[in-house]
């Protein structure tokens, strides 16, 4: 009986031995959907060992060890992956994206630009070169790489946005608002573009509209003192003060800190007629900015202007 079982033993050994690496890459792809990220390594090992040219397990294999934080080893993997086929874009996208993350963006840019001469029209290879030309203060570079992966994927979000910000940064505002509002058309929760667009309002003058915007942006994110802050400021710029009053004590609660919203209720008040309340938050700010004390205690002065001087009478 012993040998019987030790021979079914050896016919499934080689059962499996006889698998493709196909077989085990396929798996090992299940097991990681799966959360079995231990038994999917294994497989991936084995599709690898049996193929000496596996970019594709490579590329999987090295995405599985960047998700256990063995970033060394992901890099690893993605490079081997490259070397054994230079046309294999995700190896680079994968590789680039983890430069990224760490910072790394010129030499992201390299590589990105290596995958574009492979091919030129790759889409991600177009955005992720425009962002980490982006970070790298180069908004040119950056814009027209994602007006490019902007034409071949209408819905890159993040291409909006930063070439939005890119236009805001070199006085285009009409063209950063149109942007952000491809932004906000994909995705009516992104934040920042809602941030961005009122500070772009802002600028224009339209202060209802930038207060709609600023409102919005604190909705999703309430929690923000600066979303707060910036709500009051375009309120209180709309001329609205009694409207003003309560976002700019919320943004003072969010950020006890804030010499600017101190000094912004300072101001509220002041125009209200509340000078106990002004006086008190001109002090406040005074005292969380001492390189900016000197203006705050002038206002404060001009809350109790000295009477004027009666002429002498001859």
């Amino acid at each position: 009986m012993k040998k019987i079982i030790l021979l079914f033993l050896a016919a499934a050994g080689l059962a499996a031995c006889n698998r493709s690496p196909e077989f085990y890459f396929k798996r090992a792809n299940s097991q990681v959907s799966s959360g079995k990220e231990a038994e999917a390594l294994e497989n991936y090992n084995k599709a690898i060992l049996l193929q000496r040219r596996f970019p594709e397990a490579l590329t999987a294999r090295g995405l599985l060890f960047e998700r256990q934080g063995d970033v060394q080893k992901a890099g690893l993997d993605y490079r081997k992956a490259i070397e054994q086929n230079a046309a294999y874009l995700p190896a680079y996208n994968n590789l680039g994206a983890m430069l990224m993350d760490a910072g790394n963006y010129r030499e992201a840019v390299e590589l990105f630009t290596k995958a574009l001469d492979v091919n030129p029209g790759y889409p991600y290879g177009l955005l992720n070169r425009g962002l980490s030309y982006y970070k790298l203060g180069d908004c040119a570079q950056a814009s027209a790489d994602l007006s490019l992966a902007l034409d071949l994927n209408p819905r890159f979000e993040l291409a909006y946005y930063h070439r939005a910000l890119c236009a805001k940064k070199a006085g285009n505002l009409p063209a950063a608002l149109s942007d952000l509002d491809q932004v906000l058309q994909l995705n009516p929760a992104a934040v920042l573009a809602r941030f961005e667009r009122g500070q772009a309002l802002y600028k224009l003058g339209d202060y209802a509209g930038a207060s709609s915007e600023f409102s919005k942006a604190a909705e999703l994110k309430p929690e923000n003192p600066a979303y707060a802050y910036a709500q009051a400021l375009a309120v209180y710029k709309s001329g609205d003060l009694e409207a003003a009053l309560p976002f700019a004590r919320r943004s003072a609660e969010l950020r006890p800190d804030s010499y600017q919203a101190q000094g912004l209720i300072g101001d509220i008040c002041a125009g209200l007629g509340l000078k106990d309340d002004a006086k008190a938050a001109y002090k406040a700010a005074a005292a969380m900015a001492p390189q900016y004390a000197s203006a705050y205690m002038a206002r404060l002065a001009a809350l109790d202007p000295p009477p004027a001087r009666r002429k002498n009478r001859r």
